[in-house]
């Protein structure tokens, strides 16, 4: 009976351990999965600021743009690449800052990329833009304005997309990021207040910049931005431009240039010296230091010292005040001599084109009419969109055109007919500039018999986008028409592509 009692007693044991040895984790990855702790890489400071403050003690955050270094001139090694394969997230601001990311994403595998600028509509980079060129996001590309962060009011926005994008990464952490996203931004919300109280009655509204890093800041509160040079803090001015800055500090008074302490400030030294004014900091907040770092500054005390800053700036009465800019008068803004507009043939037109007016509707335009608002200071931001409502209003969702025929979509519906060139008309609007309408009429039988096209081009070339006239009385009746110009993208476009290429044009 004994023996029998071992034997039991034995097998329940070697059991228990067969068991045991079942159920334990194959390794220490498996035992810590759901209570690993996140690793989240960023790529330059204000990256980093905002995402360590979201994730907290949930996660680990880096930067991968080394402290103090100039970040558009980064480019990540080998190693860099190679280390953040092993994170679990990657947190960035735009391919127009960190212009290496398109290009290192393809080589990443399961690290999920998230883009703090992810549905912001975004300034031009210069006046220069090329609208019908396809972006070159490879290489130092800076076609756009990436310089959100600048902004308290759009760092927000920045706060909210990196938070949104942490939750639909890892749902397991969405109470903590959703609370400690809020208690930052109500920070933020406060720094945006305190720079909306201390600018708003701001006597001079221009300042001197290194380049043009300021000029989301400058839109959001009321001041112009005057750079000297552009997107890039290390772009060399021409000699001219000196001079015409010398001529503005002279003019107004201006007592200080900004300048950036981790960029070569040679230029706003020279301007400086000879323009007799002082040097004040600017902070671009792309590279805090290591000293900084340890001295505890943060995105908010550092944009507390740039408001100070450009407080010494604003409180300063103008001698003069200065001119509106006047219009870059060139084709596209509707100035040509008479001789140099050609005839156009319908393959200029050519392709699948879809209307822009669902976009308005849905609000895909909305931070377009906000931007204008504020460039422009004419209309209000509704005003502009009750003007473009009527501008783009139409029923035709598509137009189809080859080298001599038009198809007109409208819901299941297709109009197909063939066109003739027959002639083209020049307008003068009353604001002084012109325009110039091609005009087509239909060889068969169709609603849409007479069409005119304008696209602020005034010889051969192909259209990237296009403003249309038509219907079914006379020509002379569609140049009359001036409140209602349907407007059209190629379909390929998304409705936010679009929107981007309007605030260029």
């Amino acid at each position: 009976m004994k023996k029998k009692s071992k034997i039991i007693i034995t097998a329940i044991f070697l059991l228990t351990i067969i068991l045991t040895a079942c159920t334990r984790p194959t390794n220490e990855k498996e035992v810590n999965k759901d209570k690993k702790q996140l690793t989240i890489v960023t790529s330059f400071y204000p990256m980093y600021e905002f995402t360590r403050n979201i994730v907290g003690d949930a996660g680990e955050v880096t930067l991968m743009v080394p402290a103090g270094t100039e970040a558009h001139d980064y480019e990540p090694s080998a190693k860099e690449i190679a280390n953040l394969q092993d994170a679990d997230a990657f947190v960035y601001n735009s391919e127009y800052m960190e212009t290496w990311v398109p290009k290192m994403e393809k080589s990443l595998k399961n690290v999920t990329s998230i883009k703090a600028s992810e549905g912001m509509v975004l300034l031009p980079g210069s006046e220069e833009h090329d609208h019908s060129a396809k972006e070159n996001h490879e290489g130092h590309s800076h076609d756009y304005d990436p310089h959100l962060w600048l902004s308290p009011f759009r760092a927000i926005k920045e706060v909210e997309t990196i938070r949104d994008g942490l939750i639909d990464q890892f749902p397991e952490q969405k109470t903590t990021f959703t609370k400690n996203a809020a208690d930052y931004i109500e920070e933020l919300t406060e720094l945006n207040k305190l720079y909306e109280a201390k600018l708003v009655n701001a006597k001079q509204k221009n300042f001197i910049t290194q380049h043009t890093a300021f000029s989301y800041l400058a839109l959001d509160y009321n001041l112009k931005q005057v750079p000297i040079a552009g997107i890039s803090p290390d772009q060399e001015p021409k000699p001219s431009r000196i001079a015409e800055l010398k001529e503005l500090v002279e003019e107004t008074g201006i007592n200080y240039i900004y300048f950036e302490e981790n960029a070569n400030d040679r230029v706003a030294k020279t301007l400086a010296s000879e323009a007799g004014v002082e040097l004040l900091v600017l902070n671009p907040l792309e590279g805090l230091t290591n000293d900084d770092m340890k001295a505890g500054k943060t995105y908010i005390s550092v944009m507390e010292e740039n408001l100070e800053a450009l407080i010494k700036s604003t409180e300063v009465t103008p001698k003069k005040e200065v001119t509106e800019t006047a219009v870059n008068k060139t084709v596209s803004n509707g100035y040509f001599d008479d001789k140099d507009v050609k005839d156009r043939a319908l393959s200029d037109y050519a392709g699948e084109w879809q209307s822009v007016f669902p976009y308005l509707e849905d609000g895909t335009f909305d931070q377009v009419f906000d931007y204008k608002e504020k460039l422009t200071k004419k209309m209000t931001a509704e005003e502009y969109k009750d003007y473009y409502q009527k501008g783009y209003q139409t029923d035709v969702d598509r137009i189809d055109i080859s080298k001599d025929a038009m198809t007109f979509i409208v819901g299941d519906k297709k109009y197909t007919s063939k066109y003739k060139y027959v002639g083209k008309e020049i307008l003068t609007y009353k604001a002084g500039n012109r325009g110039v309408r091609f005009l087509f009429e239909a060889t068969e039988d169709t609603p849409y018999k007479y069409v005119q096209f304008s696209d602020h081009g005034i010889a051969p070339s192909k259209a990237a986008h296009f403003h249309i006239y038509f219907g079914n009385e006379s020509q002379q009746k569609l140049l009359e028409e001036m409140d209602n110009w349907p407007t059209y993208y190629p379909v390929s476009m998304t409705g936010f592509e679009i929107a981007q290429e309007m605030l260029a044009h």
